[in-house]
């Protein structure tokens, strides 16, 4: 196995399986992640009242001033998603996500509980926890706004928007407990048309609470964002620092397909800052960044603590993202590229392209609650030494299955050859788990993880629990 991957040893055993079912029934920090996730845009598309009350009474607008897009700015603050949620990402967080307490259930799901008797809870068509949502601007809302009586009572374009996610995670190898996320969020709106963005916290480290803490710095600025939004075709515009737009942005920030292409959204590294345009105008989407990059993750080898802080405005070079494709209500595929121009000593310079797909049969047969999603990211990349050119290679397929409203049931596969040059250093990695979304902003997710290499095979057993505000 390659060195990229050896961080996680040892060997699974019959206790470690129970400590992980016996934290996930009785843990209090039982939280859910809130990054984003490519299953939702996939899967939203079946029902129209996942992220608004029911449309069947709206006149349908042109294409340009249409909101209704699969694309990951329908629901984030965060055009490229993650973090802080808009009016409709959080009514669809708590109308389709949870198990239990959900304000209502769309038109499709209303009769997929677990327990028929837990339809009984959300007759009373209300909102479970109080909105994070103060004010709103000043003037007539913008036209491109979302509008303040399709979504239950939430506040639909305030002036002050705030959030949290909080995860803990315990490893089942070493074992080891230690905080994976606790960011704060902030989006101020002072007008039509205008919103700065801010999202910080805590710099984790997998050693545990006392190494995190413990470090001189341990929360930090992560992304700082001035955006021109609310435009015809859900087009935006923004300047500052946030993550290339690139690929498929999962919630997991082991997989090659992120890390490997230095797109890990727990680190400071994977921050570029530039300039950022993008559009989604229902189906079609399109967003091309110009930046300066940050530098290469040295956590393997030059910075094993990770306690390094990489300067704030990113290293001297330039680089550009282009991300495009086509997100439709059961289907989608996508294409990336990403180019680095950096000194060797910063991790040098790297070309990147991915294909991204997915497919929801559930869309066609309300039988057949299924989510497929896939992608391929290749590319290359210098060597840290020599400098010399090398290729890469990840691949990632995701299998969803919701039996119930808020169980989730998954199989994953991830792939990476960090260096095609270099023999028996391929990786693989099969992962089978359950998310139990049970409330409004909690979700306890467990896998089950074998890994396979030229060098033998190993297995462990991840949680993770996450609070969203």
């Amino acid at each position: 196995m390659s060195t990229q991957h050896q961080r996680w040893p040892g060997l699974l055993t019959l206790s470690s399986i129970a400590a992980v079912v016996a934290f996930a029934i009785c843990s209090p920090l039982v939280e859910e992640q809130a990054g984003a996730l490519p299953l939702y845009t996939a899967r939203s598309g079946r029902t129209c009242d996942n992220c608004h009350t029911d449309p069947s009474k709206w006149p349908n607008p042109a294409l340009p001033y249409r909101k209704c897009t699969l694309s990951c700015i329908g629901c984030h603050v965060n055009p490229s998603g993650g973090g802080l949620r808009t009016v409709s990402g959080r009514f669809y967080s708590q109308t389709t996500l949870p198990a239990l307490f959900a304000s209502h259930r769309g038109y499709k799901d209303w009769n997929r509980h677990l327990f028929s008797a837990l339809a009984k809870l959300e007759k009373n068509r209300k909102n479970r926890l109080p909105d994070p949502a103060l004010g709103k601007p000043p003037g007539k809302p913008a036209k491109m706004a979302f509008d303040q009586d399709r979504y239950a009572g939430l506040k639909a374009d305030p002036i002050l928007l705030v959030g949290i996610d909080a995860r803990l995670a315990a490893w089942f190898a070493a074992p080891l407990f230690f905080p994976m996320q606790l960011d704060t969020h902030l989006a101020v709106h002072p007008f039509q048309y205008v919103t700065a963005a801010f999202s910080a916290g805590v710099l984790a480290k997998s050693k545990g609470f006392a190494a995190t803490f413990e470090r001189r710095t341990p929360f930090m600025l992560k992304d700082f964002y001035l955006m021109l939004h609310q435009l015809p075709y859900m087009a935006y515009l923004r300047v500052g620092r946030f993550l290339p737009p690139f690929g498929t942005n999962l919630d997991d920030h082991t997989s090659p397909i992120r890390r490997d292409f230095g797109l890990d959204q727990g680190i400071l590294e994977s921050r570029i800052t530039g300039v950022e345009f993008g559009l989604a105008p229902n189906y079609p989407y399109l967003s091309v960044a110009v930046f300066r990059p940050g530098p290469a993750d040295r956590f393997e080898v030059a910075d094993p603590e990770n306690d390094a802080i990489p300067p704030f405005g990113g290293v001297d070079g330039w680089g550009f993202a282009a991300n495009a494709g086509w997100r439709d209500l059961g289907w989608q595929l996508g294409a990336s590229v990403m180019v680095r121009g950096r000194d060797l000593a910063d991790g040098g310079n790297t070309t990147s392209a991915s294909v991204q797909w997915g497919f929801n049969p559930w869309f066609y047969s309300d039988a057949i609650p299924l989510t497929y999603l896939g992608e391929v990211a290749f590319g290359s990349r210098q060597r840290p030494l020599s400098g010399a050119s090398t290729k890469q290679i990840a691949a990632y397929h995701e299998l969803d299955y919701l039996p119930f409203n808020g169980i989730n049931l998954k199989l994953k596969y991830d792939f990476a050859d960090f260096d095609t040059e270099v023999a028996d250093d391929q990786f693989h990695r099969l992962s089978s788990g359950i998310d139990l979304i049970l409330l409004p902003g909690v979700t306890i997710a467990a896998e089950l993880r074998l890994w396979f290499g030229a060098h033998g095979s190993d297995a462990d057993v991840f949680l993770q629990t996450h609070l969203w505000y």
